[in-house]
């Protein structure tokens, strides 16, 4: 009877981590939003900014948080798909394929897929190399 419990109580363990494991990937994959940097390089002109370069890859429902770059603009072109941004002072934009967004620095904005198909953007920042790439903004 021991064996038995012992047996019983190992496959509800193993249950709940093949459970809480799988439940992470599904997450991972249903978030599937993915940032990749090109390019970090100081502006020899301008000294102390510097200029970032990023691909992202939005699934379809993906909403970025509300955040805002801290003496830093932001160009976002859309490679493919469309962008929605609500922009602090603006309102909400529609930015679409073949379209560039400038959102000026310490903003409060976030971005979102609001389509049912991918999106692909290429995001440049002129920054202050001394201020965090972005910063969460709480409301």
């Amino acid at each position: 009877m021991r064996m038995r419990s012992l047996a019983v109580a190992g496959l509800f363990a193993a249950g709940v981590i093949i459970g809480l494991t799988s439940s992470e990937i599904i997450h991972a994959q249903v978030s599937g939003y993915s940032n990749r940097q090109l390019l970090k390089a100081d502006l020899q002109n301008i000294p102390g900014q510097e200029a970032l370069v990023f691909t992202s890859d939005w699934p379809p429902g993906f909403r970025l948080p509300l955040h805002m770059h801290p003496e830093g603009h932001e160009l976002a072109y859309v490679i493919e798909g469309e962008l929605t941004l609500e922009i602090d002072g603006v309102g909400t934009k529609v930015v679409k394929a073949g379209e560039v967004m400038h959102t000026p620095p310490n903003i409060p904005h976030f971005g979102r897929n609001a389509t049912d198909k991918p999106l692909k953007t290429l995001v440049m920042r002129i920054k202050d190399k001394s201020k965090p790439i972005v910063v969460e903004v709480q409301r």
